[in-house]
């Protein structure tokens, strides 16, 4: 009965209608600020509330809903909500949408750390519902395909019943990033991925062609021999590591990238260190995603680890990557200006997280 009416349309339903939804206050002292991103999956994070909040009500826990608006960004918002409610209100803040809405949330929560450094950062919960879900695939949150009430429950109730741990988090230009930052021919299929999506979002039946990995083949395959390798030149912790042709450049934070890629299978999200992995042709890039593929079998995975390490994979706590001309970059998902040269370094467990610590 939904189905003609948008992600907005039926969380402002939902939150009419639910009981107290956004301010409900249950029997344990556990307070939650759930952050939800409205047109995270094609509106399905919105879909999907009423039985989120059912499961953190059973769990116990007092919850209030942020749900984002267009007027003002994310990182604001969560900042701005954080500081009204005052220290320590919230235990936990759970977002509620793709590694791009987990970013923005991050981002939020970093700024307010740093307006008030001496009061207690809420530890922060990955409910995952978007495309690629790397960084809850990284930490062991993850949902099927089918999204199935199981794996939603062990979501939810990570956020109560979780371990707590300390997440690294890389840095560029102030922005800070969980999932990865890419330099090359990632990033523009990412711009054409994107330019597609808005072409096409606003037409009936073609804008179902906007969710998932369908336009992401498609811009794969219109960017993939236009981009011609480059000169670059990378420096890890002062040193010179690498110079020379250069077509791609991904800088891990977390193991899982691209929702199906596990590139640095000796990654820890809280070592300290950020993982680089170098394509320098079209041949090497395609051969090292197919042996990277995580559903592969262990052998063909130690192949593609062993792989790594002999050639284009080091890891550091600062990487400035130089390249001879201006090229495109993306982090965790946000395009960024076309530069020549990019600084990351890694902030070491900055960000509180809860993990996992119930079985399937």
């Amino acid at each position: 009965m939904f189905r003609q009416y948008g992600p907005k349309a039926l969380l402002a339903f939902f939150i009419h209608f639910y009981p107290h939804i956004g301010y409900i206050r249950a029997r344990c002292s556990m307070k939650v600020l759930c952050v939800l991103n409205p047109g995270a999956a094609g509106g399905l994070a919105v879909k999907r509330w009423p039985e989120i909040a059912d499961l953190l009500h059973r769990q116990g826990a007092a919850f209030d809903l942020l749900s984002s608006q267009n007027d003002l960004s994310l990182i604001q918002q969560v900042h701005d909500h954080l500081k009204a409610a005052g220290p320590g209100f919230y235990d936990v803040v759970a977002g509620i949408g793709g590694d791009g809405t987990h970013a923005e949330i991050i981002n939020g929560l970093m700024r307010y750390r740093a307006a008030a450094p001496a009061a207690p950062l809420p530890r922060y919960a990955f409910i995952p519902m978007g495309t690629g879900n790397d960084i809850a695939k990284s930490l062991g949150v993850r949902l099927q395909d089918d999204y199935s009430a199981r794996d939603l429950r062990r979501a939810v109730s990570t956020i109560v019943h979780g371990a707590d741990y300390c997440l690294d988090l890389g840095v560029i230009n102030g922005r800070y990033f969980a999932d990865a930052l890419t330099v090359g021919l990632d990033s523009r299929i990412l711009i054409e991925r994107n330019s597609r999506k808005r072409a096409i979002e606003n037409i009936p039946f073609l804008k179902y062609l906007a969710r998932g990995r369908f336009l992401y083949t498609l811009a794969l395959g219109s960017r993939f021999f236009q981009n011609a390798p480059t000169e670059g030149e990378i420096i890890v912790d002062g040193k010179p590591w690498y110079k020379g042709h250069l077509i791609n450049v991904v800088v891990n934070n977390t193991r899982i990238y691209a929702g199906d890629f596990d590139f640095s299978t000796n990654a820890y999200p809280d070592d300290g260190l950020l993982d680089v992995v170098l394509f320098n042709a079209h041949v090497d890039y395609l051969t090292r995603y197919l042996l990277a593929i995580r559903h592969n079998p262990d052998k063909i995975r130690d192949l593609s680890a062993d792989l790594h390490r002999r050639a284009m994979h080091v890891q550091g706590r600062e990487i400035e990557i130089r390249m001879a001309h201006p090229e495109s970059a993306q982090v965790d998902g946000e395009v960024l200006p076309a530069d020549s040269v990019f600084k990351i370094h890694v902030a070491h467990r900055v960000l509180p997280i809860k993990t996992p610590a119930e079985p399937l």
